[in-house]
This record gives C-alpha cells, structure tokens and sequence, in this order.
C-alpha cells in the first residue's frame, strides 16, 4: 500500500480511537482492535518510511561515486 492511504488510514484511525474513548461506557473490545489496527498502521508507515528513506540514500552514494 502507498504512503498516502496509509496517511489516510491512521488518521481515521486516530479519529475512531479519540470517539471511541469519548464513549460512555467504553467499549473495550472496539478501543483495542482501533489501537491495534493503529499500531499496525504506524508499523507500515514505518516501514515504508525507512524503505524510501534507505533508496534514496542508495542513489544519492551512488551519484557521488
């Protein structure tokens, strides 16, 4: 998945998450599957952070050499 749905993702997950902890009373089994869904969400855009970062810096030594 690109960056930009993963963006989109977190940040509707973040959202359900600020909602559903306003809930009275929580509904703990909906507040850890979005923390987790967020968790996993961050861990993607992680990597794909890391991904891209690790083959830009790939070309740029590559340019320099």
């Amino acid at each position: 998945m690109e960056l930009e749905p993963l963006m989109g993702r977190y940040f509707r997950l973040k959202q359900e998450l600020s909602l559903a902890y306003r809930a009275r009373p929580w509904l703990g089994g909906r507040i850890d599957r979005l923390a987790d869904e967020l968790a996993a969400t961050e861990r993607e855009i992680g990597t794909r952070l890391a991904a891209s970062r690790s083959g830009e810096s790939h070309t740029g030594s590559s340019s320099h050499g």
